[in-house]
C-alpha cells in the first residue's frame, strides 16, 4: 500500500484547456525559434528556448500538480501556487523573447492577414506602451497580490472554480506587465532610465512583504475556509496561514532583491564593448520545420481537448464544501460535495478518513456511501482513491433519488474497526438537460484542425527577409 506522501504526489490533474494552451504555444515558439535562429544564432540561443519551455512547463505544475490539488486544504499551498504564477512563469517567460518567435511560429497566412492588422493597429500600440509603463505595472501587480489575498476575494475564489480561474489570470497577467521593464524582451526597448529599475523593483518587494506581513503577523484566522477544512498533518490553521505568509515573503524577497542587485552592480560595473556577432546560418531539418512540428501543433493540443472525454472520470474537489465532518469509532470523518442543495441524479461525493487521534490520512479503509430517500431503497456504492483526483480522499458517483429529503450515510471499516456518520439531504428538482456534449466539441475541433494542418503545410514561414515588427 503506498504511503500518503506517495498518494499526495500521485495527486495530478490536467486542466484540458490550459495544457492545450501550453502546448500549442510551445510548439509555435519552438517554430519560431527554429526559423529564427538560422539568421539569428547570437539571440535566439539554445538558453533561450530552454528559459521559454521551462517558463510553461512551470506553468503547468502550478496548474495542474498537486500544488493544485491541495490548495483548498492548505493556505501555504496556494501561496506557493501564486509564488510560481507571479514570479517565477513571468520571468522565465519573458527571457525566451517570445513576442518575435511566436509571430514567426505562426502560419504565414494568420502572421499577415489576421494578426497583422490588429499589431498594426495605432491605439492597441499605446494601449501596450501604457500597460508596460512601470507606474502603472506597479500599480497592476499592486491591486491584483493585495486585492486577490482580502478576505472577500480569496475565500470568492476557493469557493467558485471560475473566480479562482479568474484570481491566477489576473496574477500571471498582472506578473508579465510588472516583470516587461525588468528584463525587456526583444524588439521592444526600454522607455525609463536603466537606474530606476532597481527602485522598480524595491517598490515591488515592499508590496509583497506588505500582503506576507499581513499573513504572519495575523492575530486571526484571515480566510475562514481553512478553519472548516479537515486539518492535515497536524497543521493547525493559524500556523499554516504563518507558514504561508512566510513562503511569499521568502520568495518574492528573493525574486525582487537578487535581479535588483544584480541589475545595480551591472550598472555601476565598467561595460566592456560589445561583442559582434558572427552570422552564422545553424542547420535545420526541413521536414522537421516543415511536416513534424506542424502536425504536432494540432494533434497535442487536441488530445489534450480531448482528455476529459477519453480518460476515466475522476472527482475534483474545485468549489466543493465540507457537507458533513465527524468522528465515529477511532475514524474522523470529511465528506465533500457541492455546496447548497443536491439535484437529483448523479452526484459527486469525497470523503477524507483521518485517524481521530493523531489526525494522520488512513488510506485502506473501506468506504461505502448509502443513499436512501423515504420509503425507498437504499443505493450503496464503494468509494475509491481511483476515482479522486486528490488520492487522499476515497470519492464516488451516487445517484440521487427524486427531490425531497434523502439520508445519506457514510461507513467506515478498517479491520475490526468501523464507524458510521449520518446526515440528511435536501435534494432538488433534477436540472435541466443539457445538449453539449463533448463528442460534439471534439468532433468540431477536429475538423478546424485538419482544415488548420493543411492551410500550415501549404504555408511557408516568413521569408528570411522579411521585416519583424515592432512593439513599444
Amino acid at each position: 500500500m503506498q504511503s500518503a506522501a506517495q498518494a499526495a504526489l500521485a495527486s495530478w490533474s490536467f486542466p484540458p484547456v490550459v495544457t492545450a494552451l501550453n502546448l500549442l504555444t510551445a510548439l509555435l515558439y519552438l517554430r519560431g525559434w527554429i526559423e529564427l535562429r538560422r539568421v539569428m544564432p547570437g539571440r535566439f540561443t539554445p538558453g533561450r528556448l530552454a528559459c521559454f519551455l521551462s517558463g510553461l512547463a512551470t506553468l503547468q505544475i502550478a496548474l495542474a500538480s498537486p500544488i493544485d490539488t491541495f490548495d483548498p486544504f492548505l493556505l501555504t499551498d496556494h501561496m506557493l501556487q501564486h509564488m510560481f504564477l507571479m514570479v517565477i512563469v513571468p520571468p522565465l517567460v519573458l527571457l525566451g523573447d517570445p513576442l518575435i518567435p511566436l509571430l514567426r511560429g505562426l502560419p504565414r497566412w494568420i502572421a499577415r492577414n489576421v494578426l497583422g492588422p490588429f499589431l498594426a493597429w495605432p491605439a492597441l500600440g499605446r494601449f501596450g506602451a501604457l500597460l508596460i509603463d512601470p507606474p502603472v505595472a506597479l500599480l497592476l501587480l499592486s491591486l491584483a497580490m493585495i486585492g486577490w489575498h482580502l478576505p472577500a476575494p480569496y475565500e470568492l475564489a476557493l469557493r467558485s472554480p471560475g473566480w479562482h480561474e479568474v484570481e491566477h489570470a489576473c496574477f500571471l497577467v498582472a506578473s508579465l506587465l510588472f516583470w516587461w521593464p525588468v528584463i525587456q524582451p526583444w524588439p521592444s526597448r526600454p522607455h525609463w532610465p536603466a537606474w530606476s529599475i532597481p527602485v522598480y523593483l524595491l517598490l515591488g518587494d515592499f508590496v509583497n512583504s506588505v500582503v506576507s506581513a499581513f499573513l504572519v503577523f495575523s492575530g486571526r484566522i484571515l480566510y475562514p475556509w481553512y478553519l472548516h477544512v479537515p486539518r492535515l498533518g497536524g497543521f493547525s490553521a493559524q500556523n499554516d496561514q504563518a507558514a504561508a505568509g512566510a513562503v511569499m515573503w521568502v520568495i518574492g524577497s528573493f525574486a525582487f532583491l537578487i535581479p535588483a542587485a544584480a541589475i545595480t552592480v551591472k550598472l555601476l560595473s565598467p561595460q566592456p564593448p560589445p561583442a559582434a556577432h558572427r552570422r552564422m546560418h545553424a542547420p535545420v531539418s526541413s521536414r522537421l520545420r516543415r511536416s513534424l512540428l506542424p502536425a504536432l501543433m494540432v494533434a497535442l493540443p487536441l488530445a489534450a481537448l480531448a482528455y476529459p472525454w477519453l480518460a476515466p472520470d475522476a472527482v475534483d474537489l474545485d468549489g466543493d464544501v465540507v457537507r458533513l465532518q465527524g468522528a465515529s469509532g477511532p475514524f474522523q470523518v470529511s465528506v465533500f460535495g457541492e455546496p447548497g442543495s443536491l439535484a437529483a441524479g448523479s452526484a459527486d461525493l469525497a470523503v477524507l478518513v483521518q485517524d481521530r487521534i493523531s489526525g494522520a490520512v488512513i488510506l485502506d479503509a473501506d468506504v461505502d456511501l448509502a443513499v436512501q430517500s423515504t420509503g425507498g431503497k437504499p443505493t450503496v456504492v464503494r468509494a475509491t482513491s481511483s476515482q479522486s483526483t486528490n488520492k487522499l480522499l476515497e470519492a464516488a458517483t451516487i445517484d440521487l433519488p427524486a427531490a425531497g429529503a434523502a439520508n445519506l450515510r457514510v461507513s467506515v471499516r478498517r479491520g475490526n474497526d468501523q464507524g458510521t456518520l449520518a446526515t440528511t439531504l435536501d435534494i432538488a428538482p433534477p436540472a435541466a438537460e443539457s445538449s453539449f456534449s463533448w463528442g460534439y466539441l471534439i468532433a468540431l475541433a477536429i475538423g478546424a484542425g485538419l482544415f488548420i494542418l493543411h492551410r500550415i503545410l501549404r504555408s511557408k514561414p516568413l521569408h528570411r527577409g522579411a521585416s519583424l515588427p515592432q512593439t513599444p
